[in-house]
């Protein structure tokens, strides 16, 4: 085995390529080279885990997607029967936000009519139509996909959660599907007037992968 004298005497080099390190800065190239990786040698592994430890953690959801965690926040008091004493628990926070154009996401909604182009599930809140934008490239790192009206989906809470969370995903003849399999493929509505942009809903297709191919949770 080398020691560390002959590294300091041979003085190696590591890491990627110039050309290499550049291919990788642009996010679809970074990603394709991940989704490889895992089919190729990281089958039936925990790879969201893998992805926490690697700084890869961005991967496992498509957007916006708070991380799911169960020992978050701070208990109140509570009685000897387990009910909360006086009102919930506060804490100061600052974070950084991503500013959306909300015309662009104003202007997917009133296209589809306020109806969820996955499910058609058509919700009312307050005596208004209801409906959420979603991005179908997520805005923040890892993904970051542009504010356009090409990234967008008009869909309801439950789908907009599958889609972040990566549970669903848009084929390349237009059918959504289950990740895992096991869901009715329905095609996804699409009026004229809203464009979508394939690249993008390739790019939400292809982190779907990563988490199809690792084992489902028990």
């Amino acid at each position: 085995m080398p020691n560390a004298r002959t590294f300091a005497e041979l003085e190696p080099e590591a890491g990627f390529t110039a050309e290499t390190a550049d291919l990788l800065r642009n996010p679809v190239t970074r990603l394709d080279a991940i989704a490889t990786l895992c089919e190729t040698y990281l089958e039936n592994i925990d790879r969201q885990a893998l992805f926490a430890r690697t700084g890869l953690s961005g991967y496992a959801t498509a957007g916006s997607l708070l991380s799911l965690t169960e020992d978050e926040g701070a208990d109140g008091a509570t009685d000897e029967y387990g009910r909360a004493i006086g009102p919930a628990p506060r804490r100061d926070a600052t974070r950084s936000v991503i500013v959306r154009n909300e015309a662009l996401a104003r202007r997917a909604k009133e296209l589809e009519g306020n109806r969820c182009q996955i499910c058609g599930t058509t919700l009312r809140y307050l005596n208004r139509p209801y409906s959420e934008a979603a991005h179908i490239r997520g805005l923040g790192s890892p993904h970051h996909g542009p504010d356009e009206l090409q990234n967008l989906l008009c869909l309801c809470p439950n789908c907009h959660v599958l889609f972040d969370g990566l549970e669903i995903y848009v084929d390349s003849d237009g059918l959504v599907r289950g990740t895992r399999g096991g869901r009715v493929p329905r095609p996804i509505r699409r009026d004229p007037r809203h464009p979508m942009d394939e690249a993008h809903i390739a790019y939400h297709r292809t982190l779907c992968t990563l988490k199809a191919g690792e084992p489902a949770p028990s």
